[in-house]
Formats: structure tokens, sequence, C-alpha cells
């Protein structure tokens, strides 16, 4: 088998919402995500094996080894509701991977009732904000709604990459509620070529993201983060700036024969 989840503690949900957030542009949607398990104390209940995650292992800090995957949380709320966030390490490296992940996931909830699934992704753009706006694309005028009512726009073209996006696709190929909420970002990229993460872009989603769900999370330590990004990302721009300026200071220069 392509995809595996495997199931590590039983449990009996209730109105099953599934939010995914793996990572992608900026991290966004992992942020976003992990912010969640971690500040309503989600219990794992699950893990997603996938020979098309990336062939390596993470060596952890007691030296032992750990396979990429995805992991399936799960957090019960006063109302008799069940929230079950995709997280995880990786995504599929191959169309195909991303694909037969999603929708082993889509099958999986669908076993437990489903009732919505959201998702949470980055929009890249080169336009100057302040504060990054929320847009939301859905399988449905009614969730396109739900969301603009909480302050998201409407995301009328473009496409979305990766299984954040996929899950919403199938979502709705399978008759189920779903949208997908997509934080603007600048994308910054270090050296490497990875994309460096962006809190400020995930608090954004993540204030959409609360008020459709009607949860409450402490917000300040994601305030702090994105703080310290801004911080960087202030000093990036200055260095950018400045190699800008070199260059073309250097540009002008006289050439001369000897």
């Amino acid at each position: 088998m392509n995809a595996e989840i495997k199931i590590l503690k039983p449990f009996k949900p209730s109105e099953l919402t599934l939010i995914v957030g793996l990572p992608g542009m900026a991290y966004i949607g992992k942020l976003s995500v992990d912010y969640l398990i971690q500040q309503l104390k989600a219990d794992l209940i699950g893990e997603v094996y996938s020979k098309f995650f990336p062939p390596y292992v993470i060596i952890k800090e007691d030296g032992l080894v750990e396979l990429l995957r995805n992991e399936l949380h799960v957090f019960a709320d006063a109302a008799g509701r069940t929230i079950v966030f995709l997280s995880g390490n990786s995504q599929a490296f191959s169309p195909e991977g991303q694909y037969e992940i999603s929708e082993k996931v889509i099958d999986w909830a669908i076993e437990n009732g489903v009732k919505k699934v959201y998702a949470v992704a980055a929009l890249v753009t080169d336009k100057q904000f302040d504060t990054p706006n929320v847009y939301v694309t859905a399988t449905s005028a009614d969730m396109l709604e739900e969301a603009k009512a909480q302050g998201a726009k409407l995301l009328d073209h473009g496409i979305i990459g990766g299984e954040n996006g996929l899950v919403v696709g199938l979502a709705k190929k399978r008759n189920l509620e779903g949208a997908c909420l997509l934080a603007e970002t600048h994308g910054y990229q270090a050296p490497t070529g990875e994309y460096v993460i962006d809190p400020r872009a995930a608090k954004a989603a993540l204030n959409v993201l609360t008020q459709i769900l009607d949860i409450k999370v402490d917000m300040e330590p994601m305030e702090k983060q994105a703080l310290e990004m801004d911080e960087a990302f202030a000093k990036m721009a200055e260095i950018e700036r400045r190699v800008r300026e070199e260059m073309a200071q250097s540009g002008k220069r006289p050439s001369y024969v000897t």
C-alpha cells in the first residue's frame, strides 16, 4: 500500500471537522495547525505514512530516527464537536503521492462522519501590505459566505498547489463542504532556496479560522514569534536594498582598456 493511516487509539467522533495544514510556502498551513494543536492540547490519535514522502529519516535529539509522516490530532470542544487536525513534517514529493495521501485522508474522514473540511495555505504576492489579507475559496457559496463574514476576501482566480488545496478539491468531489483559507505572504527564501516561515501570515489565517470554528486560543505566543520574524524580514529587506544599491553603483563605473 502506498499510503497508510496508523490509528494509535480509538475515538468516537461527533460532528467531525477536518482541519489540514501541511508544510508549504512560508509554512503558513503547518504553523497555523501546529499552533492550534499546541494551544488546544489536541490528542495524537493517528499517523499517516507513505512511500511518496521524501526518502530520508529525521534524526532526533535523542539519537533515534523517525520516518517522515503526517499526524492526526483530535480535540473535542464543549459543544460536543470533534475537530481533527492533520499536520506533519512533509508533503508527498510527487503528484501521484499527493493525490493518494489526500484521498486516503478524505476516505478516513468520511468513514468517521466528517461534516466539513478546512485547509490553510499561502498566497504569495509582491504587493505591499501592513497586515496580511486572508482569502478564501470553497466548495459552495455557503462556505464562502461563512469565511467572508469573518473577514476573508474572495479568491476568484489562480491555483493552489499541493495537498492543502487538493483536500478541498477532493472534498467537493465527494460532496463534502470545504474551504481553503490563504494568507498573504511575500514568500521570502533563504539562500538555500527554502521558504522562511511567516508567523504574521499564519496569525492572520488563524484569526479567521478560529472565528469560523468558534474556538478561542491565546494568540500572544504567535504574536511574539511574528514580531521576531518582522525584525528578521526587515533586516533581510535592508540587506537586499544595500546589495541593489551596490550593484547599481558598480554598474555605473566606467570601464577602462589598457
